[in-house]
């Protein structure tokens, strides 16, 4: 296991010699060097995989990267996990929760009244009152997937950080050579 830790380290060494002086670190500056963006402690892991699955099930496809990028800076969490975990919604997978998440909206404020309130005081009519409805049952519904997915994936690298933790500082034995 240091082993992988060794090899690792070895090559953010790398990625950050690479990232230096291109246009990436003159635009985000040294924020892209922050030592919680690379880091494999368990609140920077955690915080990453909330962020990167939150992320993923918002209808945002062409520009999860660049959310998931923006809001690891901005949190300062692990960046290559966030990354990672944004690509659950890829195109073969999106279809089927994209239509999950707007089942799943639609059931649940179908009927909602400020919903219904704000399409009819706008006006609205036909297409444009139809598409505005179905996004955000949309919304609605990916949104409620996606906090479920993030508080799920931050409890579980949280307690598998807190097992291995305890795995690792276990004391040796018994003395009496019982089981």
């Amino acid at each position: 296991m240091m082993r992988w830790f060794r090899l690792w380290r070895r090559k953010q060494g790398v990625i950050r010699r690479a990232l230096k002086n291109t246009y990436l670190h003159r635009v985000l500056g040294e924020r892209i060097f922050h030592s919680h963006l690379w880091a494999i402690d368990k609140r920077s892991l955690a915080g990453g995989l909330s962020l990167g699955l939150f992320v993923a099930f918002t209808p945002t496809i062409p520009f999860q990267m660049f959310l998931c990028t923006v809001g690891a800076l901005l949190f300062r969490v692990n960046l290559p996990l966030a990354l990672a975990a944004c690509w659950i919604t890829n195109p073969v997978t999106a279809v089927p929760i994209y239509l999950a998440g707007r089942r799943l909206g639609r059931q649940l404020f179908e009927e909602a009244p400020l919903l219904l309130f704000a399409l009819d005081h706008f006006n609205l009519e036909g297409r444009g009152r139809r598409f505005l409805e179905e996004s955000a049952y949309l919304w609605a519904g990916c949104l409620i997937f996606g906090l479920a997915a993030s508080l799920a994936g931050n409890m579980a690298v949280r307690l598998a950080g807190t097992l291995f933790g305890r795995l690792r500082t276990k004391p040796p034995g018994n003395a009496t050579g019982s089981f």
